[in-house]
């Protein structure tokens, strides 16, 4: 066991001056906050007069921020070089209209040939059957042809009316004809409405 005189005398070591001393420290606090509300500023203060450094900063608050590189900030007024600019539609003058489209030739059965075709025309309209055919001839032209029903008779405003297809052949020339037949007060097929679709020259 130490004797009294000999803990008397043991050397106290003092770990006060490793550290910096409290005003040291409220110093370098006061030298931070005045950093912070001057704004993009950089204070460097050095700890226990070593080389270390403190570095603060802040952004300026009134300097916008950039655009992206691929943000778009407004709209172009002109296309980019080497771009065609966009082509707007115009109304096509009335001369360049595409012609209407004529009918392949006009009926070719005359008043003489429907002296001989209204009698054939009777007999299809009247068959109850759809597409049965029935023949004609012109003894003084040597024209001919026939006619058949493509469709059931329908009503139309108190008139029965049926579609027909028919055939001339007359004139050296051959047609293929449709149109509609209506009966009228008298009891006979009468044609309403005839035209062209296809002909040939024989």
């Amino acid at each position: 066991m130490r004797s009294h005189d000999q803990r008397a005398t043991t050397p106290v070591t003092s770990t006060r001056a490793a550290y910096p001393s409290r005003g040291r420290l409220f110093s370098i606090a006061g030298a931070i906050a005045l950093s912070a509300a001057l704004g993009a500023c950089s204070v460097s203060y050095p700890i226990s007069g070593g080389t270390d450094e403190i570095t603060t900063g802040s952004v300026d608050a009134s300097r916008p921020a950039a655009a992206p590189k691929d943000a778009v900030v407004s709209s172009p007024l002109a296309p980019p070089p080497g771009a065609a600019a966009p082509q707007t539609s115009q109304a096509r003058p009335v001369a360049y209209a595409p012609a209407a489209q004529k009918p392949v030739e006009d009926p070719a059965i005359t008043p003489s040939d429907w002296a001989y075709a209204r009698g054939a025309l009777s007999l299809a309209m009247g068959a109850d059957a759809v597409n049965a055919s029935v023949p004609w001839a012109n003894p003084d032209t040597g024209a001919y042809g026939s006619f058949s029903a493509t469709a059931s008779a329908t009503s139309d405003n108190g008139a029965t009316c049926r579609a027909f297809a028919a055939s001339h052949s007359g004139g050296g020339r051959e047609q293929r004809l449709e149109g509609t037949a209506c009966r009228t007060a008298a009891g006979y097929w009468e044609a309403v409405a005839l035209k062209a679709t296809a002909s040939r020259t024989l």
